[in-house]
This record gives structure tokens, C-alpha cells and sequence, in this order.
């Protein structure tokens, strides 16, 4: 599979509509021995199964899009947790998952940060958001989930394109927030080079939900568009 063009390859993966059984075959050849003792390490068993799922899905999109075997496709992380792909350095990846949607992004445009989020009450949201980022505008007090939501995947998605992790690089990302609401970036401090472009969307859930999602990319230079696909495609209950 070709890249669409210039900007942000992105698939929305359904992880529950994915209904084919894990089977010993897919431990063996689609997973690694790292993945596979990172699975048995969860004591909750949905927490296993969505692990797996997941990295199944990276896998199988990744392998789509390089023309390889879903188990032969080699993933690292940097000191800093960013995933990269060691024999396709030009693509640059990042991944995120609520619950059982996954949200995944290919570029080779540069640094790359995605993230994920079901949009949904959150107790005591603006208190939360300013011990993360102090500086709120004083519309944020009595803002709805959408307001916390764009902020705070704009927040994610910066510091994994930064590969710097929540803790070490929040304080480092600046974001505006317009009178219409929500939130934008203005950039990353300690970066250097070229600049940040963020786009912060609405995404539609699966019919079997109502729950909207929030989404959020940052890269280095011009963000280009997005290319959103949806995975297993409408109507199809295997991995497509």
C-alpha cells in the first residue's frame, strides 16, 4: 500500500470489532517475546487482551502500509518511550489507545505525536488540567469535557512528538486558547529547528457507542492533511 500524500497517515482501529480469536499462532509469529511477557504481566485479563489486540493492530497497519509480515515488522523505543521503526527511520509513528479504540499515525514528515481520548465527564476536570498546565484561561472554570479534552490530548500529543514523556516535557509546550473554546499549540520550548503544527479534531465513535473522541496530532513542520481510515473497515469483522 502506497502513502495517500504528503501529511499524516492515520487509522482508527476498533478493537472489539475485531472478533477473530487470539490464537497460540499469533503469540508465535505476530508478537515478539517482549510483547508476549509484557501481556503476562498484566493481573487484569481485559487489560491483557486489549494490550494484545492493540499491538496486533500496530502490526497488522504497519505491516499493510511497509509491505511486510505483521511479525517481522521490527518496533523500538527511544530512552524516552517514543516508538520508532529501525528499518524505515524516514516514517515516523506514534500510537494511542482509549480503552478499546486505538488511534494510530504514520509520517515521514517529520516528528510525529498522536493521542486518543473518549470524550466523557471528568470529576473536578479544570483542577486536574491545571496541575498538569497551570497557566488556564479563566474560561476553563466551568468548561465542558470538549475544552478539557482538546487540551489535554494537545498536551499528550506534544510531548510524544518530543519522545520527552508527560512528567519531563509539559512544561515545555505552550498552548492558546481561543475565545471559541478549546485549545491550540503555540509551540515547544527546547526544540529548536523547525516549527510545531497541531491539529486537534471531533472524531466519530463506532455505531455501537455514543461516546464522541477527541484526537490530537502534532509534528515538526507543515502538519499536511490527515489521512483517516477506519479499521476493520465498515461491515467487516476480521482485520480487513
Amino acid at each position: 500500500m502506497t502513502a495517500p500524500g504528503a501529511g499524516v497517515e492515520a487509522w482508527l482501529a476498533d478493537l472489539a470489532a475485531d472478533a477473530e480469536p487470539l490464537s497460540p499462532a499469533h503469540y508465535a509469529v505476530d508478537l515478539t517475546e517482549e510483547e508476549r511477557r509484557r501481556a503476562a504481566g498484566y493481573l487484569n485479563g481485559e487489560d491483557a487482551r486489549l494490550f494484545l489486540r492493540s499491538r496486533l493492530a500496530v502490526r497488522r497497519l504497519l505491516a499493510t502500509r511497509l509491505g511486510e509480515a505483521p511479525g517481522a515488522v521490527r518496533l523500538a523505543r527511544t530512552r524516552g518511550g517514543k516508538p520508532y521503526l529501525p528499518d524505515h527511520p524516514e516514517l515516523k509513528v506514534s500510537w494511542s489507545r482509549s480503552e478499546d479504540l486505538l488511534l494510530l499515525g504514520i509520517s515521514d514528515q517529520g516528528a510525529l505525536g498522536v493521542d486518543l481520548e473518549r470524550i466523557r465527564l471528568i470529576p473536578s476536570a479544570t483542577q486536574v488540567l491545571a496541575s498538569l498546565y497551570p497557566a488556564l484561561p479563566p474560561q476553563a472554570d466551568g468548561a465542558g469535557p470538549e475544552f478539557f479534552f482538546s487540551a489535554w490530548t494537545l498536551l499528550e500529543a506534544a510531548v510524544k512528538a518530543t519522545g520527552r514523556g508527560l512528567a519531563e516535557g509539559v512544561g515545555d509546550v505552550t498552548l492558546s486558547f481561543p475565545a471559541r473554546g478549546g485549545a491550540t499549540l503555540l509551540g515547544i520550548a527546547r526544540t529548536g529547528g523547525e516549527p510545531w503544527a497541531a491539529s486537534t479534531a471531533l472524531l466519530e465513535a463506532p455505531a455501537r457507542t455514543d461516546a464522541p473522541l477527541m484526537a490530537s496530532f502534532v509534528t515538526r513542520g507543515q502538519l499536511g492533511r490527515i489521512w483517516l481510515r477506519r479499521w476493520p473497515p465498515e461491515g467487516s469483522a476480521g482485520d480487513g
